[in-house]
């Protein structure tokens, strides 16, 4: 073989190897480095917003000269790696951002107790962005791992209130990752504590293509709701299923119900998902909707608009960077500590437990040495699909206050 085709492909092999294990921008000694471990290739609306939030922040950071600390300014700099939603291998990612002393880890949550006990030793914080169990956050045996994202017990509180007055048979179905099993148990907590009555409670695995069986078991119940928390595509295949079967039914879910996935696959037949609600976090603040559309403005303008991939009264759909805020402010918090620390670490770690900021959407951001979650329980809300657009839900207190998002673009 000549030598220039085997250089060629020796190239290309390493090439392909990296874009495997995930993609990363130049890093240097000099840098503070952001590490994201994320479902990149499994769950990739969940696996983008935490690498696109992250990049705004570090590009934002250094277009204004980097973190500025007591021995100088310094660059950040950000790599991203692909977890494929295996506690193996957020494991494995830890333990790589560990031993690129980097200053923070921003992760979906996935294998969480897995990588407390390589975090917890080296002082590295590690912040989930997505996944809301209680079991995760312990400042006292977990001190490294803090939460930016909701937490599911508000979620599922605020859920079992929602739906309590109507005295609704529900029929539960989750799958079985980490999410759907940690959203499980806190939703029958919260059932069990509003006396909402539990008729079929059904598992499945996670990215299932076809639940006729549980939705099936969950009719013949008697159920008259159906709750869903689970990954995008059990999200679609319950609705499929429920329309298979000719069922009237609403369909009530956790924050997959939000993934353009559900859309992009059901986009024949967005009339089907007028009967979806799904509970999340309020986008806006207290203080109105203008810093939610500033931030917007400004990740758009750097990211680029996230459009679904649908089209409605002749516009595309476009999602709004909501779940994005929160890998965004957890740099933002991390270099302000910094500022203030010096150097990661423990300086770093001592320095989370008292730095805040204000948030991309206005709310406050920031933790103590006992508290370690980032999102105040009153700030869920429920949002309910007319076609591809979602809008906070008119007969729950909280939503009915907070204003509609653009969803369409020209």
């Amino acid at each position: 073989m000549p030598r220039l085709v085997t250089m060629w492909l020796a190239s290309l092999l390493v090439l392909v190897s990296a874009c495997a294990g995930g993609g990363s921008r130049g890093t240097s000694a000099d840098e503070f480095q952001v590490v994201v471990s994320a479902p990149m290739s499994t769950e990739p609306w969940i696996g983008a917003f935490i690498e696109r939030g992250a990049r705004l922040a570090v590009d934002e950071l250094n277009a204004h000269g980097g973190v500025t600390t007591p021995s100088g300014a310094r660059k950040v700099g950000l790599t991203v790696l692909d977890n494929a939603g295996s506690p193996a291998k957020a494991a494995a990612n830890a333990r790589k951002a560990v031993d690129a002393h980097a200053a923070v880890l921003l992760t979906d949550g996935t294998g969480a107790a897995s990588v407390a006990p390589i975090t917890d030793p080296a002082h590295l914080p590690v912040f989930i962005c997505f996944e809301g169990g209680d079991e995760l956050i312990d400042p006292v045996h977990r001190p490294s791992l803090f939460r930016m994202a909701p937490a599911n017990k508000p979620m599922a509180r605020r859920l079992a209130d929602y739906i309590a007055n109507s005295h609704p048979k529900v029929g539960l179905i989750s799958d079985d990752s980490t999410y759907g099993e940690q959203g499980r148990a806190a939703l029958l907590a919260a059932f069990k504590i509003d006396e909402v009555k539990v008729v079929a409670d059904q598992k499945a695995p996670a990215r299932s293509s076809d639940l006729t069986t549980q939705v099936l078991a969950a009719r013949q119940a008697g159920a008259d709701r159906l709750v869903v928390w689970a990954s995008a595509s059990d999200v679609i295949a319950v609705i499929q299923a429920v329309h298979a079967l000719g069922w009237e039914v609403p369909v009530y879910t956790g924050p997959t119900g939000e993934d353009p996935l559900v859309r992009r696959r059901l986009a024949e037949h967005p009339d089907w998902l007028d009967q979806v609600t799904f509970a999340s976090f309020r986008m806006t603040s207290e203080v109105g909707p203008v810093p939610f559309e500033q931030f917007r403005a400004g990740y758009e303008a750097k990211m680029g608009v996230d459009l679904v991939g649908v089209r409605q009264d002749g516009k595309q759909v476009v999602q709004p960077p909501d779940w994005a805020m929160f890998s965004y402010d957890s740099v933002r918090l991390v270099a302000a500590s910094l500022s203030e620390a010096g150097a990661p670490g423990e300086p770093l770690m001592e320095a989370l437990n008292k730095i805040s900021i204000t948030g991309a959407n206005g709310d406050y951001r920031g933790y103590a040495a006992d508290q370690h979650e980032g999102v105040n329980p009153s700030d869920m809300y429920f949002a309910r699909f007319h076609g591809f657009v979602f809008e906070p839900v008119g007969d729950d207190p909280l939503s009915d206050t907070l204003p509609s998002v653009n969803q369409l673009q020209d």
